[in-house]
């Protein structure tokens, strides 16, 4: 029971027996003994932070230093969401960050521990993905330290974010539109948006993140090339916000120093058709019958639907986007739900 509770049961408790006293007393004098009396019993109990004695969580990291070493390939990524082999890039492209060399940094835990548990965090969901289950898998502490690991190796690893997402230079475009060339001409990337939803609603303004499909949701805007590898990426819109708002405000959209002249994106319906985005036919248009409409239609999404591949991809790799259990807030929780999305596509 926490202070607040063990405090307000108390003063219930103690004022409503001084009540009585009064009540009931005969004098003056054994009113105001009950009133002292009870005023002392609060302040003895606000002392108290639980009832009952608080007892500290027995720790073992035998699975972390024994179980996850021994696991083959596939399991080794079932719980750790990458390979060995990219587990150990990440971590010495990380590993010179900031974060890790404070002047309390001799306390932290290794490296390869905090960059372990942030990516079995990442990657499930539900409530197996609890801080004090995550704390007890890996044998550390649960009155904060999980998310204090989390948030060190989120940081470092949106210092890499520019070397790892970043839009194709012009050689990199040339080479997309001749292997397009014969589908779908000067195309070099698929774009959409999709809504991250929350496992619970923001404390503040929940009303916008609030979408169409009845979540609490933020959104993730990215484009992808034919690899699926995400080469554009904005995040943070509510989810009550239109895909078209969030391409309209995002830097694709405002800067020119993303095309040449004739290349293009390929969206869906949801955008305005311009320059450089080109999106299907919708049914009301003009010049156009109705089966030259669906022919294209259908061929175009053949070639869009990577980008559906991608998402999908994302968010059964790191499974907690499929309900993000972040408390947002505009103090700082939105920034750590903004900053677990973009570090799990960095991670994609």
């Amino acid at each position: 029971m926490s202070k607040k509770s063990v405090r307000v049961a108390a003063t219930a408790a103690v004022c409503n027996n001084a009540a009585m006293e009064i009540v009931f007393g005969d004098s003056d004098k054994v009113a105001n003994q009950a009133f002292d009396d009870a005023m002392d019993d609060v302040l003895i109990l606000q002392t108290l932070r639980y009832v009952n004695p608080r007892q500290p969580l027995p720790k073992s990291d035998q699975w972390y230093t024994e179980i996850l070493p021994s696991l083959d390939e596939i399991r080794f990524r079932h719980f750790i969401r990458v390979s060995r082999k990219d587990f150990a890039f990440i971590m010495q492209q990380i590993q010179d960050h900031a974060c890790f060399k404070g002047p309390n940094s001799t306390q932290q835990l290794s490296i390869a521990k905090q960059l372990a548990i942030t990516l079995y965090k990442l990657g499930i969901d539900g409530s197996g993905s609890s801080i004090c289950n995550v704390a007890a898998f890996f044998g550390v502490g649960d009155g904060g330290t999980v998310m204090k690991v989390i948030c060190r190796v989120l940081t470092a690893i949106l210092a890499k974010e520019k070397e790892w997402i970043f839009w194709p230079n012009c050689d990199e475009r040339k080479r997309i539109r001749y292997f397009m060339s014969d589908k779908l001409p000067g195309c070099i990337g698929y774009i959409d948006g999709s809504h991250i939803t929350l496992d619970e609603a923001p404390v503040d303004d929940p009303e916008s993140y609030f979408n169409r499909k009845q979540n609490y949701a933020i959104q993730l805007q990215a484009v992808c090339d034919n690899d699926k590898r995400i080469r554009n990426l904005t995040v943070g819109y509510p989810g009550s916000v239109h895909d078209a708002r969030v391409f309209a405000n995002s830097s694709i959209a405002t800067s020119h120093n993303y095309f040449d002249e004739g290349e293009w994106i390929a969206g869906d319906s949801a955008y305005a058709n311009t320059k450089f985005l080109v999106t299907p036919f919708k049914s009301n248009t003009a010049g156009v019958d109705d089966q030259r409409r669906k022919q294209f239609n259908r061929y175009f999404s053949g070639f869009r639907v990577n980008i559906e591949c991608c998402f999908g991809s994302l968010k059964e790799i790191f499974q907690s986007l499929k309900g993000l259990r972040v408390r947002v807030d505009k103090k700082n929780g939105h920034r750590l739900a903004c900053n677990w999305i973009t570090a799990c596509c960095v991670f994609i």
